[in-house]
């Protein structure tokens, strides 16, 4: 009985552990000492029910405080990233109508000088030469589409 509280109680440890050091291997292996528990306990007790309703409980305790709990708790906010993921903050929408050159060759893709800026560019399909003139037809998002004049 005291083995089986005792893989419980590391059980639970374990799974406290594997949120601090991520990678699964304290995961699994707090799994494992759960499921062990519980089996010694319908092995060597009459309370291997209690042990599975305990560790059941437990595990979704533990479980919902993670989720709704631990990224509001002090831990949790020096552990999660609160920048912006995605958003590079490049807005390119000023270039439409402007001309310039194409820099490298642009087959379909490359750099073209427009203005005072380098720029990567995508034709419209159409390989242009390096050197050429080219005018800005569109801009969506990072991507600047631009055509031969």
């Amino acid at each position: 009985m005291q083995l089986a509280i005792a893989l419980l109680v590391i059980g639970f440890l374990l799974m406290f552990f594997e949120v601090l050091l991520p990678g699964m291997v304290l995961g699994a292996c707090a799994i494992l000492s759960m499921i062990a528990s519980v089996a010694l306990a319908y092995a060597n007790t009459d309370y291997g029910n209690v042990f599975l309703v305990i560790a059941l409980v437990l595990l979704m305790v533990f479980t919902v405080g993670f989720v709704y709990w631990f990224p509001k708790s002090h831990m949790g906010q020096k552990l999660t990233s609160t920048s912006t993921v995605g958003d590079l903050g490049i807005d390119l929408s000023d270039l439409i109508n402007h001309t310039g050159s194409a820099y490298t060759d642009l087959r379909p893709s490359g750099n073209a000088a427009i203005g005072d800026r380098r720029v990567d560019v995508v034709t419209e399909g159409t390989m242009i030469d390096k050197g050429t003139p080219i005018r800005v037809v569109a801009v969506e998002g990072s991507r600047v589409v631009v055509r031969e004049v």
